[in-house]
């Protein structure tokens, strides 16, 4: 039989499912409600370098997104950490501490997590790719589901056998299901924090390096802030030199401040853990995930302080159960919110369909790398 697929969601974990299913001779429908690829991934250019202002590290033990990058000859590079941290007290105390390096082992992708989007996106055919395609309602009957949504010009509305929702799931339970989602699946769905929903990050650059100068890594740990965590972000090139910061100030008071202000109490904050260099910058940006309706719902306003546990598995009985999937990065239950995490359940999908109608993929990492416990999904309507 000829499956239509639909991809509801161009991150890592739609783009990843997408890519599969067609390297593979299975079209798959790729909708985007931003005019962009990647989702909470976002590199931006500044000068000669690539600065991710979404997810950054990769780390050993995550074969899904190493794979992958091997796949497409993408180079990483080490996170520089070398020299001292700085640790911030309350009061403001600085000390320095040459033994604490809470970002060793991490790698970071050359030209940023964005040129894996851009392979991804190469790889696919175009015309399956449609941006700025906003999904308002699913009505699933006996025989598939029709998605309905506005596009760049007008109303559109797409029949699928089955849906991949690579969406975040508190950003899906906004979508209007017919028939509606039994209440635990929706409680579920609504009470999933979206990792990194709530983040802001700051992004300052520099002609020197000076924190090198002072025998520093670039590592900040402050409880004082209003950066509670800095690293170093300079590229392999060697340039431009950075250091990049997560906000520490909670979505909701940010809102109390223009981005001006935001950038202002930054710098001062950098000047005052690294000197006055610090406060002048040849240029300096921030991106406000919690400002973004397709990634942060109100109810991640409120920050979580540690990494929430995830391995979300959605409850679905008839008809949903049979046809609908939820992908995102935080159905992972080892790598949830991760950039692994969004892959791996991608590839699950992908590669578990694959195999329903009889299709051996070429695995990406490695069989163990699929999470049995949120990727394990029904095809039993599927006819061998």
């Amino acid at each position: 039989m000829t499956l239509r697929v639909l991809v509801i969601g161009g991150g890592l974990s739609g783009l990843s499912a997408a890519w599969q299913l067609h390297r593979h001779g299975v079209e798959a429908t790729l909708l985007e409600a931003r005019p962009r690829l990647g989702g909470r991934v976002l590199s931006i250019p500044v000068g000669e370098g690539s600065f991710d202002m979404g997810p950054s590290w990769i780390w050993e033990g995550q074969p899904c997104v190493h794979g992958l990058l091997e796949h497409f000859g993408i180079p990483t590079y080490e996170q520089y950490c070398d020299g001292d941290l700085i640790h911030q007290s309350a009061t403001g105390k600085v000390f320095r501490n040459s033994l604490l390096k809470p970002m060793m082992g991490s790698r970071r992708i050359c030209g940023g997590v964005g040129k894996l989007v851009k392979k991804f996106a190469a790889a696919i055919p175009a015309n399956l790719i449609r941006l700025s395609s906003t999904v308002a309602s699913l009505n699933c009957r006996r025989n598939g589901i029709t998605v309905s949504g506005h596009g760049p010009e007008a109303g559109f509305s797409l029949d699928a056998d089955l849906i991949a929702l690579a969406l975040p799931l508190r950003i899906a339970s906004g979508l209007d299901f017919n028939p509606p989602l039994e209440g635990p699946a929706l409680d579920l769905l609504r009470s999933t924090p979206t990792w990194m929903a709530g983040h802001a990050k700051f992004l300052a650059i520099y002609e020197t390096a000076f924190w090198r100068e002072q025998g520093l890594s670039g590592d900040v740990l402050s409880v004082k802030g209003p950066l509670a965590e800095v690293h170093e972000a300079t590229p392999d090139s060697g340039s431009p030199h950075s250091l990049l910061g997560f906000i520490g100030i909670n979505a909701l008071a940010r809102r109390e401040l223009s981005e001006d202000q935001l950038i202002e109490c930054c710098l001062e904050h950098l000047s005052e853990l690294f000197g006055s260099s610090a406060g002048s910058p040849t240029s300096s940006h921030i991106v406000d995930w919690s400002r973004e309706e397709l990634t942060a719902s109100e109810a991640d306003l409120t920050s979580h302080d540690h990494h929430p546990e995830y391995g979300v598995k959605v409850p679905l009985s008839s008809p949903w159960g049979e046809r609908l999937h939820f992908i995102a990065s935080e159905t992972s239950r080892e790598n949830g919110g991760l950039i692994e995490g969004a892959i791996s359940q991608g590839l699950c999908f992908a590669d578990s369909l694959l195999k329903k109608i009889g299709i051996d993929a070429d695995r990406i990492g490695t069989l163990e790398s699929c999470d049995p416990h949120s990727a394990s999904m029904s095809w039993d309507w599927i006819e061998e």
